[in-house]
């Protein structure tokens, strides 16, 4: 089949680099210099995506387009037969109105009776029928359940397929464009539109209240001197509950992702006229966004103004370049605010933090893990007076202490995600504090 994939989000990319290679032919209406002119740094954390890519593209398997070709069917920068396209993979992001407003003009400058659209991104509930009536075209809804650092290979062999799609007769047509993804499927959905929606944004409701109940066991943990990893380790261990999303931390974020929990959030207040448990696990994750700072005002007693803290990690997640909603920004703030200096290093996010804060004199941005220490300045004697782990990076997870240690002014390590053992950390002479870990801070 002929299939244009839209949008320069990893799933585009992801989405394109697979369908081209189990056989269709593929369009990739996105910037085609993010990855064959500079490779991106989030794409190049997705195994085998980059060099399947530069596979793909020489052979005109997966064609590149900037998209305005697209736009307007039949020019240059497209195949001449691109006409005849098949379906359109919408992997745009942003909102449900900038999703209406890209397939208006997609159906109003290509002038044809518009291909089916497939939808990728979660949107709020209604957004696909919305989007079925003011294009008057068939629409189908592939909600995509894939983790960072292995979206190709979740892709290939889904542990869920899900498709929705409202009338039967068009499943046929969907199913064989899927084929060798439905073999290996470890289940296959077939359910109308609506049902798709609430599926996506149910799992991703689940998924945060899972971690917002972590975070407050973590809390009640603090005031009674218990290690919240014993905690999870007894949850985990019960097959009903299982281990994955059990982890206490300082809280969650990522591209749109609190903005789709509060528009499911208010779906379902609208709907059932109550409270809703989505709110309360978004109200239990601001409050935990702060807890970072919270914790240094305490150890410092407030003195916070002229110190220098290093801060490992940026990312709202590990193998991600983004920084949008990360729990690193209210802590850089709230000490800015104080009067600290910071130096932060990320080993993928660094850019995107200095577009971020780009003429902030207190955020220094260095490139190896070990000199986010280096705090020397005329105003300060050498070394950090603490070390904050944001991010739980696997390079940060088995770290050089007796470096970190002659790094310190003093031998403190905020721990924001439980990456370290504390008694160990406490037998080599440091001051360790993580969430939920017993400690009062």
């Amino acid at each position: 089949m002929k299939i244009v994939v839209h949008g320069n989000t990893p799933f585009a990319w992801t989405s394109a680099v697979h369908l081209a290679g189990i056989g269709h032919t593929v369009t990739l209406c996105a910037d085609w210099s993010r990855c064959l002119r500079t490779p991106d740094a989030e794409l190049a954390r997705e195994p085998g995506l980059l060099t399947q890519l530069h596979d793909l593209v020489p052979k005109g398997l997966l064609t590149l387009s900037s998209g305005a070709g697209l736009m307007a069917a039949g020019t240059s920068d497209v195949n001449a037969d691109a006409f005849a396209i098949d379906q359109h993979w919408l992997a745009l992001g942003g909102s449900a109105d900038e999703l209406l407003a890209y397939a208006k003009r997609l159906k109003s400058e290509r002038g044809t009776a518009l291909a089916p659209l497939v939808v990728l991104s979660p949107y709020p509930l209604g957004t696909l029928a919305r989007l079925k009536q003011a294009v008057d075209a068939m629409v189908y809804a592939l909600p995509i359940f894939a983790r960072g650092g292995s979206m190709l290979s979740n892709l290939a062999k889904p542990p869920l397929l899900v498709i929705g799609c409202d009338d039967e007769a068009h499943t046929a047509f969907m199913l064989e464009t899927l084929r060798p993804m439905t073999r290996r499927a470890g289940e296959v959905m077939l359910v109308p539109l609506a049902a798709a929606e609430l599926i996506k944004s149910s799992v991703n409701a689940m998924l945060a209240t899972r971690m917002s109940f972590m975070n407050e066991m973590a809390t009640l943990c603090e005031s009674v001197g218990v290690d919240i990893d014993l905690v999870r380790q007894g949850l985990a261990a019960d097959p009903r509950i299982g281990s994955d999303y059990l982890d206490a931390g300082c809280g969650f974020g990522g591209p749109s992702f609190s903005d789709e929990l509060l528009d499911f959030s208010r779906s379902v207040q609208a709907s059932i006229d109550q409270q809703t448990l989505i709110a309360n696990a978004l109200r239990i994750n601001e409050r935990q966004r702060d807890i970072l700072f919270r914790k240094l005002w305490r150890y410092f007693e407030g003195d916070l103004s002229g110190r220098c803290f290093a801060i490992w990690g940026a990312a709202y997640k590990p193998n991600s370049a983004s920084v949008q909603d990360s729990a690193v920004h209210p802590l850089l703030q709230a000490l800015w605010a104080q009067g600290a200096r910071t130096r932060v290093y990320d080993p993928l996010a660094a850019q995107s933090l200095r577009e971020c804060y780009p003429d902030q004199r207190l955020l220094e941005i260095v490139d190896q893990p070990y000199d986010v220490l280096n705090c020397s300045s005329s105003a300060a004697s050498a070394g950090a007076d603490a070390l904050i782990v944001v991010t739980a990076w696997e390079i940060f997870q088995s770290p050089d202490y007796a470096r970190i240690r002659a790094g310190l002014r003093q031998p403190f390590i905020l721990d924001g995600r439980n990456v370290y053992n504390p008694d160990y950390l406490r037998e080599q002479g440091f001051t360790y504090v993580g969430i939920g870990r017993g400690d009062v801070f």
